[in-house]
């Protein structure tokens, strides 16, 4: 029978790093953590719940809330194979096509003739002065 263990979830809500100073911890942003986790923390369940009552967590209530069930850990079933892992540029997803336009097919004199007015309002200042 395997005992089931005690959890004390943490969230910071706030896009910035809040720090518990009485438990000495700075939880990062948008950020869940288990207190209880006894590899990574040494709390005791005494400790954490003087903190929610009037430490360091209840004066940032408004950016560290406690969290009364676990988070769920979503594991994306993607599986990996040569092609998915490592592309190669013999084949594309993307098809190109090359389309010729019939009206952008103009020689550079046919160009130059439609244009010619412009040519003169280029040396021009855009504003007069009056």
């Amino acid at each position: 029978m395997k005992k089931e263990a005690v959890t004390f979830w943490v969230i910071n809500i706030s896009k910035m790093n809040v720090s518990l100073s009485d438990l000495n911890l700075t939880i990062k942003a948008y950020n869940s953590v288990n207190l209880m986790d006894t590899k990574h923390y040494q709390y005791k369940i005494e400790q954490l719940k003087k903190s929610v009552e009037s430490g360091s967590i209840f004066k940032k209530r408004d950016k560290i809330i406690v969290r009364k069930v676990t988070p769920e850990v979503l594991i994306a079933n993607i599986a990996i194979t040569r092609e998915t892992f490592m592309p190669t540029r013999e084949r594309s997803l993307l098809s190109i096509k090359e389309k010729n336009y019939e009206e952008l097919n103009v020689s550079d004199e046919e160009f130059a003739k439609d244009n010619a007015d412009t040519a003169d309002a280029d040396t021009k200042p855009m504003i007069q002065k009056v």
